[in-house]
């Protein structure tokens, strides 16, 4: 009996410690098992075999288990990686799930660390959050234990500064990495990439490449990892005016890249290519083949509004017209809905392109006219973009050059800003030439202001010079001519001289600069030199010049301002030197041309009375009473007393 019970307690005790050897050794194959699943994972992600470590890190995905936390970190960045390659933003939001994720198992007391900060502001900034993004970069970059964690934070912050344009804050984090010894190839890459963004924000397109072609040549698969980086990279070679090296990048990114959004754009932009090499044909192609393949997309609706100006040409009408699309059958019609329903969008601006270039190239009535003006004043200049501001200019440039005066005036008043930042120099000269026509004179210097402050030409500088000279602002005129650099240029002594005319103080003591300057006469010229040489009693001299240019000057007289201070000049010497065949002569020219106010009346009745030519005096008399200035006055004096000697006689 005792037997029995001494092999019943030796079972009772031996069992159960049998059942928890069995129960704690497979708990610790679980854990060993977990742990090659988490590991095997990470070796897939390094790789970037990126779903198969999906498929790792969620067989690791336990809750009870160690590598939990890990896996949830872990799958975050792996969607995360999955959204940058696809373009695909739902593997974004399910990087951003995870993340949160990982968020909750930290408990209040717990400090979360800097990878959390880091990977979910990578995850905003895919997601085009960007002022999220960098507030969580700061932080990220405050939580950094390592200078690896430093440098990494630093080039998000760079990055996410030039998506929200803050070059300032940009420039501050460059200087701050740019002094570290301690950047691994791996950032070197990021470093390159964003050194070359950096200045390609800043339109420095020349200087951004050798560090957008270093990432290209040395580290290409970064950018097939980010294909809205070799975008960039591309972009900036196109805008450097290498298109052959831009289309063997825009290929390449068709053909490697898996975003489906970067490869649309990319195929516009081979279109673009072959449309400025005079490919019509090709263009059209590519165009199309986004229509085609894309159909709903919004880069689809650019490549239509793309073609539609094609369509003046009768080889791209004839394809378009095999087509079934809605947009070739009426593209008046697909405009005008394009412009009612995405006005303020992307879409929107190619839109007023097309409808800019219809109006002009159809000649709408004026309603049209104004419809397009009012269009043209609803959009932001800061809102357009590059390659939207080079689909302007190419469609409006060569209507614009040949708009009449008035048309152009009234465009532009509508929204000077969006002509200042879009339009090349040789446009905008014409807007400012027309806004003289139209006595728009704040508009223009203020144009000016712009175009020195832009391009800082000479030629520019003259034009303010004398927008300055023609609102009588001398001194400020003076101003600006001083800053000319090549002083021998004949415009630049023609508006000094014109200037000196009209203040005593800087008169010139002769014309040596002027003659030497300009070669070869014109009216102007003649005009200065008849003044100067009235001044300085050369009165035949004067005379013999306005003798051979009487017919230009007689035209000019009450147009140009140089003209008539040297017509008047003339007169007010010949009659006070007593020289009343000259100031005759002078004046009945300008009374036979057309010319009659109350200075040529009474110059001529003077002349004409001291000379003995009564009756000639008296051909006017009716028109002279009718003046009322002192002048006029005068001149009728000497009449009657003429009259009055000759009755005595």
């Amino acid at each position: 009996m005792r037997a029995l019970l001494l092999v019943l307690v030796f079972f009772s005790f031996f069992l159960p410690l049998q059942g928890f050897a069995k129960l704690e050794k497979g708990s610790s194959l679980n854990l060993e098992r977990e742990k090659i699943l988490f590991q095997r994972g990470l070796r897939q992600f390094k790789i970037g075999s990126y779903s198969t470590a999906l498929e790792y890190f969620l067989k690791a995905l336990k809750p009870n288990s160690p590598y939990y936390r890990k896996a949830l970190l872990m799958l975050a960045k792996t969607y995360y990686a999955i959204g940058r390659k696809t373009g695909e933003k739902k593997y974004l939001w399910q990087a951003l799930n995870y993340i949160q994720l990982y968020f909750i198992t930290f408990k209040e007391d717990e400090q979360l660390p800097w990878d959390y900060y880091y990977t979910k502001a990578k995850i905003y900034e895919s997601l085009g959050f960007y002022e999220q993004a960098l507030a969580l970069y700061r932080v990220a970059f405050l939580a950094a234990k390592t200078e690896d964690e430093k440098i990494k934070t630093t080039v998000g912050i760079i990055r996410t500064a030039v998506w929200i344009r803050r070059p300032d804050m940009a420039d501050e984090y460059y200087i701050l990495i740019s002094t570290s010894n301690f950047i691994t190839p791996q950032e070197d890459k990021e470093l390159e990439f964003v050194r070359g963004l950096m200045l390609f924000s800043k339109g420095r397109y020349k200087e951004a490449l050798p560090f957008f072609f270093k990432v290209y040549r040395q580290y290409e698969n970064y950018l097939i990892d980010n294909p809205e980086y070799y975008y960039y990279v591309a972009e900036n070679v196109y805008r450097t005016g290498n298109l052959k090296l831009a289309e063997q990048l825009f290929r390449r990114i068709v053909s490697l890249t898996k975003d489906p959004l970067v490869v649309r754009k990319s195929i516009l932009r081979l279109g673009d290519i072959e449309l400025r090499r005079g490919n019509r044909k090709l263009a059209f192609v590519y165009y199309y083949s986004v229509i085609r393949d894309y159909p709903e997309t919004q880069e689809a609706q650019v490549a239509r509004l793309k073609i539609i100006p094609m369509m003046k040409y009768p080889e791209i009408k004839y394809r378009t017209e095999l087509t079934k699309d809605k947009a070739f059958k009426d593209p008046i019609k697909y405009v005008a809905q394009i412009l009612v329903n995405y006005r303020t969008t992307y879409v929107g601006v190619y839109a007023l392109a097309d409808l800019g270039y219809l109006v002009f190239k159809i000649g709408s009535p004026e309603s049209v006219f104004k419809r397009l003006t009012w269009e043209v004043s609803l959009i932001f200049p800061q809102q357009v973009k590059y390659e939207q501001a080079e689909f302007f200019r190419s469609l409006w440039s060569p209507y614009l050059l040949s708009l009449p005066a008035e048309k152009m005036c009234e465009l532009y008043r509508s929204n000077p800003e969006f002509f200042q930042s879009i339009f090349s120099r040789q446009v905008l000269l014409k807007v400012a030439s027309d806004l003289k026509m139209c006595n728009m004179r704040r508009l223009r210097i203020k144009l000016l202001e712009f175009m020195i402050k832009k391009w800082n030409t000479d030629e520019d500088i003259i034009l303010m010079a004398k927008a300055l000279y023609d609102s009588r602002e001398f001194e400020d005129a003076l101003r600006f001519l001083s800053k000319v650099k090549d002083k021998h240029r004949c415009d630049y002594w023609k508006l000094v001289y014109e200037i000196s005319i009209f203040l005593p103080e800087k008169r010139r003591s002769n014309l040596k600069p002027l003659e030497t300057a300009c070669r070869s006469e014109d009216l102007t010229v003649t005009a200065i030199k008849i003044y100067y040489l009235s001044a300085n009693g050369k009165l035949e001299n004067a005379f013999n010049l306005l003798k051979s240019n009487v017919e230009t000057i007689v035209k000019e007289y009450n147009k140009s301002a140089v003209v008539k201070a040297a017509v008047d000049k003339f007169l007010d010497v010949a009659l006070l030197r007593g020289n009343y065949g000259f100031s005759y002569a002078l004046s009945k020219w300008l009374l036979e041309g057309g010319e009659k106010d109350c200075y040529t009346y009474s110059y001529f009745t003077i002349s004409s009375v001291r000379l003995g030519r009564i009756k000639e005096a008296k051909s006017v008399l009716p028109d002279l009473k009718l003046c009322k200035d002192d002048f006029a006055k005068l001149a009728e004096i000497v009449y009657q007393d003429a009259v009055m000697q000759e009755e005595l006689r």
